[in-house]
């Protein structure tokens, strides 16, 4: 399968990539195929790559106490495994395909070399990680409200 490139711009990077940005990409990204139940990241493993979801859902869970719970799902669009690689820890969470799912994969030698000569192409990959992460907090935060409310029966 190819790299959608136009996907890459509209998803990841948002602006119009250089031809030579296209060849850094076509050279430095690996399409990775997974079928309902394959792991793209283990709990615990040390993230060996970046995984941007082209396509599918996966579930996000957590071992908690010995027990798999559900953190979240994604889907396309989704940046997966950059806490690991950012904070060089240990994999927080499992992620497993839901169905069928295609994720672009840069390895953790790409993304250093991306940061090395190319630092407009990384910091757009950290802008969309911010962008992420802020998603998640607000959400965070939203349950949280309703949590409180339901517990205390008060707003503030």
């Amino acid at each position: 399968m190819d790299i959608n490139f136009e996907w890459l711009e509209d998803h990841i990077f948002h602006r119009h990539l250089s031809t030579a940005e296209r060849g850094v990409l076509a050279t430095d990204v690996h399409v990775s195929e997974f079928k309902k139940g394959d792991v793209l990241i283990g709990e615990g493993d040390h993230s060996d790559g970046l995984y941007l979801l082209y396509s599918g859902r996966a579930g996000i869970q957590h071992d908690s106490h010995g027990e798999k719970v559900r953190v979240s799902e994604v889907g396309e669009g989704a940046q997966l495994g950059d806490m690991a690689i950012f904070d060089d820890e240990p994999s927080s969470a499992t992620v497993t395909a839901l169905g069928e799912c295609i994720a672009y994969k840069l390895s953790r030698r790409a993304l250093g070399n991306l940061m090395a000569d190319h630092p407009d192409m990384a910091k757009d990959i950290m802008m969309n990680t911010i962008r992420q992460l802020a998603g998640i907090i607000r959400s965070m935060n939203s349950a949280n409200a309703y949590t409180q409310q339901y517990i205390y029966g008060r707003k503030v």
